[in-house]
């Protein structure tokens, strides 16, 4: 399959029949794709996790073309009792739990019937405001100062490119370190900006209320699971306190919605969950755990490790397409 990889991204798009052949080849695999944010407009400072309108229902167009939507809990149901999978299946994950897949994403996903599954932070809900990540976004977007030096380097910020790049910058060192000294250092942050961590309920950032959640739950096309208490990469607390935000999560949900099945790992990359991790999600009786590590999913996959297809404001159409491919 590597091999097949490489080729096939050397073959030229006008290759009559080159993607038609490879969606033929992964047809046994299953697409799970993890979205964030959808906006009506282009945030003026790049943020990945925010789609434009246009592209997401581009997208939506294509998989009602091309792939069989499933919701989440059919493929799991399958996986777990080692049912066939259905072929050319897709899925479609919702992050952090903004408040415009309610208002921007839920009015398209409605239009073609398409289900989804979002993953709350559940100490979030009912504040409008998002995960430190899009704080410290929205800190760099509209901050005055004209450079931050943090971490052993200047960082400028004069134009809209090098706000985004110190964005990126700035959340990755935060990301490495164990949770309490983000949360110092995130403090840090604030002050030297000059920015007040606290986003307005009609920002494109601000996050569902139950209510709202509610809403989307009626239209009979969304579920939801969890994606942590507070949004703290979960490999970078100790084991009680992991166990804390796993449990929590999944209490509040289950007294709010019912239900609680569902996992997604904060950050999701191997780095950011342990084999004890995944012990905790398994016995909390979660029935599935989703990273952020790219790929497709099998017959014969872990569980409480699925991999997932990222798809943010940079992608392309083309690349949308080799992406559900596993490319």
């Amino acid at each position: 399959i590597p091999r097949l990889v490489r080729r096939a991204l050397c073959l030229p798009q006008k290759c009559p029949g080159y993607l038609p052949v490879f969606r033929s080849i992964r047809a046994k695999s299953v697409t799970i794709l993890m979205y964030h944010g959808v906006t009506a407009k282009p945030l003026p400072v790049f943020n990945w996790c925010q789609l434009p309108m246009e592209e997401f229902e581009a997208q939506i167009l294509f998989l009602c073309e091309e792939y069989c939507v499933f919701p989440l809990s059919e493929v799991i149901h399958r996986l777990s009792r080692k049912l066939p999978l259905p072929e050319r299946a897709v899925c479609l994950t919702f992050d952090d739990g903004f408040r415009n897949v309610l208002t921007t994403a839920a009015p398209i996903m409605k239009r073609y019937e398409i289900p989804a599954t979002v993953f709350l932070v559940t100490s979030l809900v009912d504040t409008d405001q998002p995960a430190w990540p899009e704080l410290l976004y929205h800190a760099v977007a509209t901050t005055r100062k004209a450079s931050l030096s943090l971490f052993g380097t200047v960082w400028p910020l004069e134009t809209l490119a090098h706000q985004a790049l110190a964005f990126v910058g700035i959340v990755e060192h935060l990301k490495n370190m164990d949770a309490q000294e983000k949360d110092r250092q995130l403090e840090t942050v604030f002050l030297a900006l000059e920015v007040q961590p606290k986003i307005e309920p009609d920002s494109v950032l601000s996050t569902m209320n139950w209510d709202e959640v509610w809403q989307l739950h009626k239209t009979g096309l969304f579920t939801f699971g969890a994606h942590t208490h507070t949004h703290q990469i979960l490999s970078r607390l100790a084991p009680d306190a992991q166990h804390d935000e796993l449990r929590k999560s999944r209490e509040i949900l289950l007294e709010r919605m019912g239900s609680a099945d569902f996992f997604a790992y904060p950050n999701g990359t191997r780095a950011d969950f342990t084999d004890t991790t995944k012990k905790f999600v398994r016995e909390l009786g979660y029935s599935c755990g989703l990273s952020t590590q790219i790929g497709l999913v099998g017959a014969h996959d872990d569980l409480y490790e699925l991999r997932r297809v990222g798809i943010g404001a940079d992608t392309t159409r083309t690349q949308f397409e080799l992406r559900m491919l596993g490319l």
